[in-house]
């Protein structure tokens, strides 16, 4: 290993070209990385050497499925589309207003914070509080409100903002007669790339009542530390009597303004200053605590600047990696009452993701998980799937987890989840399906951790340019994801040069050009694999695995990973909507004799060269595994 690392001021380095081995990408993919910033580049001996723990740590991210600069093209905080978030409101009425109103503001490129203050003035007379006015008092900033409070938080924010005369339709068009009409306002006035920057995105009314009705009385002090516009905060005002037992804190300045209104008017016949803050919960001293109720939809993989990643690790030291939602979450355990309850609005990937392993030990530590409701896909152009995570903060709180879905309710136990490995919190897995696993894992069998090739898809840098709807001179067929079928590959559709040199990213050639692999969709719910000794090309929605277990064909391998058994160990253990290498390294891979080897050769060939059904296959490894009857319509019913 001497010759190939150094030691530079005490860190060890690696060469480009083995850096290159290391990643499993050509040296051109290497120079492209380097290029693009992904890599620093650093001076040993007059060589260009790379630091191996930066080499080491992209190695662990591509194989996470955490690695998605390359992404970019696609990355939605680089998006400028605006639209109007359904998950307010089902009145085709009102969001027909909202949708007036704020393509009014953009097309007089009207600033946010006038527009917002202008609307304020509108709704504050629908409400009666605030007396009428002339254009020539919107001008002049001349007004009478019957609230002193409101009245001083509007004269405030009034001030700092500049009226113009085709700004004054805003003091007087139609506004919709709904909780957080502003809140819908501004969060619509956003556009996606701006909202997914803050993590931010409305969460649904039914939500949103159901955790208030579930925990609050009337007399309970709750926090929302990521209030945003007050949507949390106005269900708690329907139910807790005292205004000044809810508080708020978000970053957003104008969310504050829009929160202390919603929660002023909500109250109207009370003169108070709310306990709503413009601060950062994460960074700023809170002085209140013992809250009853800690409840959020906090901002997820919220982007924090160098500096403020330095002084997240000192103030969260359990929360290695930094991200927003495990740093909100850890914060808000600690603000609630012994015996509180902390209710969150999460992604699912809280629950399996290796890298969240932190706040899960922090979770099963501090708190008795009380219930986890699975919402699926609420938000409006958002993808993931989400969760509410209920919890009480006392370990020794003596109670089941209550895993809530559409059409049904289970217990879980916390105990089993301490033992998983990462502390995967797997919501989907009952005690059938428990015996199910035990029963597949119980086979004998080995993994192909470090029994195979693996590689990435070519990523040309510019499809339009490389890629070709039809075929060329001196191009050849490449499959994408869509491409992917079980067992074969589907016909063509796209065609390339070969040229690696000019790509982003490649593997090296060999991997592609393997006498037999494996090619897989890279983004599925579903394993499937198609089975290529015909040397084809793919894009990088479409990996390539290549066992290298002895004895054991390749076909076999491509036979269990489309089966039911499979499809289900991997929803079940993963619920992942990538396939990653390190969940296909942790599938059994059964050890056969000879003879049930030979057999079920002789079913793949027959799916592979004349086009048989999968059916045959699939109820061989059933029958391999002795599932019964009832396991297999189980695990059909649950792969639904």
């Amino acid at each position: 290993m001497k010759d190939i690392y150094q030691d530079v001021n005490n860190f060890q380095t690696v060469e480009i070209s083995k850096a290159a081995t290391l990643l499993d990408i050509s040296i051109v993919t290497i120079r492209n990385w380097i290029k693009y910033g992904y890599l620093q580049v650093n001076s040993c001996n007059d060589k260009n050497v790379l630091l191996l723990s930066e080499v080491m740590n992209l190695r662990s991210e591509i194989a996470n499925g955490t690695f998605t600069k390359l992404n970019s093209r696609a990355n939605k905080s680089k998006a400028s589309k605006v639209f109007v978030p359904n998950e307010y409101s089902q009145d085709n009425l009102h969001i027909k207003y909202i949708y007036s109103i704020v393509k009014y503001i953009h097309q007089h490129h009207i600033p946010t914070s006038t527009a917002l203050a202008l609307l304020s003035l509108n709704l504050l007379q629908q409400e009666g509080l605030l007396s009428s006015y002339t254009q020539a008092d919107v001008l002049a900033k001349r007004f009478h409100f019957t609230n002193p409070q409101i009245g001083k938080e509007i004269q405030e924010w009034i001030s700092t903002v500049e009226i113009k005369d085709d700004f004054l339709f805003l003091t007087h068009c139609p506004i919709p007669n709904q909780k957080d009409v502003l809140g819908f306002i501004y969060q619509s006035m956003m556009n996606e790339g701006e909202k997914s920057k803050a993590g931010s995105y409305y969460t649904p009314a039914h939500i949103v009542e159901d955790i208030v009705h579930s925990y609050v009385m009337p007399d309970s002090k709750v926090l929302d530390p990521c209030c945003g516009t007050g949507q949390f905060l106005l269900a708690l005002a329907e139910k807790i009597g005292n205004p000044l037992q809810i508080y708020g804190i978000d970053v957003d300045a104008i969310a504050v303004k829009i929160a202390r209104l919603n929660l002023l008017i909500a109250y109207k016949n009370l003169n108070f200053n709310p306990h709503i803050y413009h601060q950062n919960s994460l960074f700023d001293i809170f002085e209140h605590r013992d809250f009853d109720l800690v409840t959020t939809n906090p901002p997820w993989g919220f982007h924090f600047t160098i500096a403020e990643k330095k002084q997240l690790k000192t103030l969260f030291p359990p929360i290695i990696t930094g991200e927003s939602f495990s740093l909100f979450l850890k914060k808000s355990i600690d603000l609630v009452r012994d015996g509180g309850r902390i209710s969150f609005i999460l992604p699912e990937s809280i629950l399996y993701v290796k890298k969240h392993k932190d706040i899960r030990q922090y979770i099963l530590n501090q708190t008795n998980i009380y219930k986890i409701f699975y919402l699926d896909r609420v938000f409006k152009n958002v993808f993931t799937p989400i969760i509410r995570l209920d919890l009480i903060k006392h370990k020794d709180y003596p109670s089941d987890i209550s895993v809530c879905k559409k059409n049904k309710t289970y217990q879980l136990t916390q105990s089993k989840w301490e033992q998983n490995p990462d502390h995967v919190f797997d919501i989907h897995v009952t005690s059938f399906d428990d015996a199910i696993l035990n029963k597949l894992y119980s086979f004998p069998h080995i993994t192909l951790q470090k029994q195979a090739d693996w590689a990435l898809g070519i990523v040309t840098g510019n499809n339009k340019k490389f890629i070709s709807p039809s075929p060329q001179e001196d191009y050849e067929e490449i499959y994408g994801g869509k491409d992917i079928d079980r067992f074969r590959l589907k016909k063509a559709t796209q065609y390339i040069h070969y040229r690696p040199d000019l790509f982003q990213q490649t593997a090296s050639e060999a991997k592609y050009r393997a006498k037999e692999k494996l090619i897989y969709r890279f983004i599925s719910k579903n394993l499937i694999f198609a089975y290529d000794d015909k040397q084809k090309l793919s894009l990088n929605s479409a990996n390539i695995l290549i066992p290298r277990i002895p004895d054991y064909p390749i076909m076999i391998i491509a036979a269990l990973f489309n089966s039911l058994p499979y499809q289900y160990m991997f929803q079940k253990q993963f619920a992942s909507i990538k396939v990653l290498r390190c969940h296909l390294e942790q599938l059994p891979i059964p050890i056969l004799t000879e003879d049930k080897k030979q057999q079920l050769l002789q079913l793949c060939r027959n799916c592979v060269l004349h086009n048989t059904h999968f059916m045959p296959i699939d109820q061989f490894i059933q029958k391999e595994f002795g599932l019964s009857t009832k396991e297999i319509s189980y695990m059909k019913a649950e792969l639904l």
